[in-house]
């Protein structure tokens, strides 16, 4: 019964709650999608696009950091499980107040800067960090070569 479950469970969970802006569920699904499948992992993920207030009021009560930021994410598979299977990976929320502006910062288009952070929270769920100049590096590398196979690319 449980594997008929997990069978039926959409890989890719996309909600748009910011009041204004909206980003592709499909191109997002497809990203996430893809990142799951080099990295050999067959899990649920949810992505959640927010607005500033609404990532102001999770980074607070999760990182007790007063500001916003640009992407928060948060495994389902880290620390005491209590003994529950939980089959997704864990939620990805991404402010795209903060998306929008790094886009202006960095001269790249909202698409670009949004699937960035988006696989740079993906690569957190899947274990990655950048607590230290190796990993960082490692992070890295990966976040531009998944950035360049989905977004630019057709693969």
């Amino acid at each position: 019964m449980i594997s008929s479950q997990k069978a039926k469970l959409k890989k890719v969970i996309v909600q748009n709650i910011h009041p204004k802006c909206r980003m592709s569920k499909k191109e997002t699904e497809d990203i996430v999608e893809k990142v799951l499948r080099w990295e050999g992992v067959n899990s649920p993920v949810d992505v959640i696009f927010v607005d500033d207030e609404f990532m102001q009021k999770m980074n607070r009560k999760f990182t007790s950091r007063k500001k916003t930021t640009d992407v928060l994410s948060f495994g389902m598979r880290e620390g005491e499980n209590m003994g529950i299977d939980y089959p997704g990976l864990g939620d990805i929320y991404v402010s795209l107040d903060q998306a929008k502006r790094q886009a202006a910062e960095y001269g790249i288009c909202l698409k670009e800067e949004t699937s960035r952070l988006v696989i740079h929270g993906l690569l957190h769920l899947l274990g990655y960090d950048h607590k230290d100049k190796r990993q960082a590096k490692i992070m890295k590398k990966k976040e531009e070569a998944y950035l360049n196979r989905t977004v630019w690319s057709k693969a």
